[in-house]
């Protein structure tokens, strides 16, 4: 006959003996998938060498903008080269064949057409060598971790996919006016290339304005045509030279 305290010994091994076995099963999920919480620094500096390997890197967009309640969508495409290349067209809502407005940044200056009104706007690329976060916002991806706090926001149907999002808020130093801004930028952990990127903006009055572009079709290091980054003015288009401000 077995004593009710032998029951008790009983019990008490078998349920150490299942925690044991779940904790087994556990770090054999984690070891084998390669399932680890990765910091903020680890998952930046995996897209940065990703970045650094890519030669160009290319994708379709969808840009929504909300502002003062208001919303807007535009479409398009774009190839970034480095390490200040850029080709984007933003197309018409119901034919992605016809552009609606062309910027081009060929390492010397920056062009804007816009075709219905058949003028160009031209600006001078303030620094040659710096090598932006993405293209068009601005941030120089070596100078991020200097200039910008870094945290992982925890998103529960984008992280089991692979998906970080990272949010990145401008040091003291970085400040010049009383406007809250925030980037944001959505990496992939496959190959660690961004499938999302956005920024916001809060203004004095309390106005918010947000941008999301979210990427389809991306490619890295697709062979380009070599006049992709060169912008010929169009004939008769006017040109308004904003190069010596």
């Amino acid at each position: 006959m077995i004593r009710r305290t032998d029951w008790s010994t009983m019990l008490g091994i078998s349920a150490k003996f299942r925690n044991l076995l779940l904790a087994a099963i556990l770090l054999s999920v984690v070891f084998v998938n390669g399932v680890y919480p990765q910091t903020v620094d680890e998952i930046f500096q995996n897209f940065k060498v990703a970045y650094e390997k890519s030669e160009n890197f290319s994708a379709n967009f969808e840009e929504t903008t909300l502002f003062a309640n208001k919303k807007s969508v535009a479409r398009g495409r774009f190839i970034f080269g480095k390490p200040n290349l850029l080709r984007k067209e933003y197309v018409d809502k119901k034919n992605a064949e016809k552009i609606v407005q062309l910027t081009i940044l060929d390492g010397e200056y920056g062009w804007t057409y816009t075709p219905i009104l058949n003028q160009v706007n031209k600006m001078k690329w303030s620094n040659p060598e710096r090598r932006e976060l993405l293209p068009g916002i601005g941030a120089s991806l070596e100078d991020v971790q200097r200039n910008y706090n870094m945290a992982l926001v925890p998103d529960e149907f984008a992280n089991p996919k692979g998906v970080h999002q990272i949010e990145l808020t401008p040091k003291s130093h970085m400040v010049t006016t009383n406007a809250k801004e925030t980037l944001q930028i959505w990496v992939k952990s496959d190959e660690w290339l961004p499938v999302q990127f956005g920024y916001k903006t809060e203004f004095e009055d309390g106005t918010r304005q947000s941008v999301i572009v979210a990427l389809t079709q991306i490619e890295r290091d697709k062979e380009l045509a070599p006049d992709l980054f060169k912008f010929v003015v169009p004939k008769d288009a006017e040109v308004i030279d904003l190069s010596e401000n």
